[in-house]
């Protein structure tokens, strides 16, 4: 699916397209989101993870002068169960924010979410106005919240990630 962008005046306009990820895509999305894991913006998913994520995951392309392809963004909506899937890896490469390109992601995988009759979307971000903006809230339905009990932190998963490598 193509996405008209829209951008600053002062910006110049970045064509991109929206598409389903595909097989020969996952070097190039573990490259993008590399600089968000050093960051720690997000998880390290091991390679099986995110071949599992893609089955349902949307990646952003453009094309330069030369008809080059570069992917520029990822994410994609794990499906837990028929009531709930969660927005996962949203990702988009530095030089390419502002562009829309995350917000056609999200609706990209809100939309495969719907098509595949999940009652209920999550996202857990510290992007609090970004994802209002697409129609995120905090309360589920009749006001309900969604509590979360920390089992590990995130400096244990790190540190024991880095010691199976």
């Amino acid at each position: 699916m193509s996405e008209p962008n829209s951008t600053a005046d002062d910006k110049p306009k970045i064509s991109y397209v929206i598409r389903r990820a595909q097989f020969d895509d996952l070097a190039n999305i573990q490259a993008l989101l590399k600089p968000f894991v050093e960051q720690r913006k997000l998880l390290r998913r091991m390679q099986a993870e995110i071949l599992l994520l893609m089955s349902n995951g949307y990646v952003a392309e453009t094309t330069d002068d030369q008809q080059n392809k570069k992917l520029v963004g990822f994410s994609a909506v794990e499906i837990y169960s028929r009531k709930l899937g969660e927005i996962q890896c949203l990702a988009v490469a530095d030089g390419y924010q502002g562009n829309g390109i995350g917000s056609a992601l999200v609706k990209a995988c809100v939309e495969r979410a719907r098509e595949k009759g999940i009652l209920e979307v999550m996202a857990i971000s510290s992007s609090e106005g970004f994802l209002r903006q697409l129609g995120f809230d905090y309360s589920l339905p009749e006001q309900k919240r969604a509590l979360f009990y920390q089992l590990h932190s995130r400096d244990e998963i790190f540190k024991n990630e880095e010691q199976e490598d």
